[in-house]
């Protein structure tokens, strides 16, 4: 199931993937007043809000960062849905 993770104080890290990171599968950056950084993944042990984690993209995309850091504000649970 993929997680939506709300962070704090995030920061974009160059360099590459270190042990322990999550692997992202989307990064969103919402620049408007509030801003708002947030990440999905797919991961199965993400830790609890308050906590500080590392994630890292999946590959290289030429973006000038390739790890994200931050303290998770808050956590969805997010529900596939199904089309017909």
């Amino acid at each position: 199931m993929t997680k939506r993770l709300y962070l704090t104080a995030a920061q974009l890290l160059p360099g590459p993937p270190r042990p322990g990171d999550i692997p992202i599968v989307r990064l969103f950056i919402d620049a408007s007043d509030p801003h708002e950084f947030w990440i999905e993944t797919e991961h199965v042990d993400v830790p609890e809000v308050g906590k500080s984690v590392s994630f890292s993209l999946p590959r290289p995309l030429s973006l000038g960062f390739e790890r994200v850091t931050g303290t998770i504000e808050r956590r969805i649970n997010k529900q596939t849905k199904f089309r017909a």
